[in-house]
């Protein structure tokens, strides 16, 4: 029973640890592509960085996203920065909604600026732009299809290939929606 209960618990906190150290990767790197971009100093880029990390920290699930945290920290950068770099901070849809919800998985919308970040081992195709769980979570297998064009699942994927059916959650879920001609 004791050794259940020791491995349950190492089990959890080896995972709160890898949570934690993508959710650092992610704050990073979105942080870093804010400060070429916008030209932030240093002072700036420290705070901005703790903000970022605070706010995909709090994602705890899709509704999340758009949630109070989300609007503390665009409130939190505004007073950080110029009116310059808050222009094009919020003309920069990949860093003003760095997190967004499609069709049923978390979509790191920086990757579709910068899709090579991502890539793993095999530098021929990149890998997920998005993933199932949580952000900051290991997820399951996507694949990159270039610049603007943000989490097309695996053709292997059987899950997303053949699931027809519409959740509660979606926004274009419809009673009356009886005919297959959705491709």
């Amino acid at each position: 029973m004791i050794m259940t209960l020791v491995a349950v618990w190492m089990m959890i906190t080896s995972m709160n640890a890898q949570r934690l150290t993508n959710i650092q990767a992610e704050a990073r790197f979105i942080t870093d592509k804010m400060v070429v971009e916008l030209g932030l100093s240093s002072a700036q880029r420290n705070s901005i960085l703790n903000i970022n990390l605070n706010y995909l920290n709090g994602i705890r699930s899709y509704r999340d996203i758009d949630a109070y945290g989300w609007h503390y920290r665009n409130k939190q950068l505004k007073r950080m920065m110029t009116a310059r770099q808050w222009k094009r901070f919020k003309n920069s849809y990949y860093f003003y909604r760095p997190i967004g919800w499609q069709n049923h998985v978390y979509v790191h919308h920086i990757y579709t600026k910068y899709p090579k970040h991502n890539w793993g081992h095999d530098k021929r195709r990149p890998r997920p732009e998005c993933s199932y769980g949580r952000p900051g979570w290991p997820g399951g297998t996507h694949v990159t299809y270039g610049p603007g064009k943000p989490c097309k699942h695996h053709k292997h994927d059987k899950k997303w290939k053949h699931d027809k059916k519409k959740w509660k959650h979606d926004r274009d879920w419809d009673d009356d929606d009886d005919d297959d001609d959705d491709d």
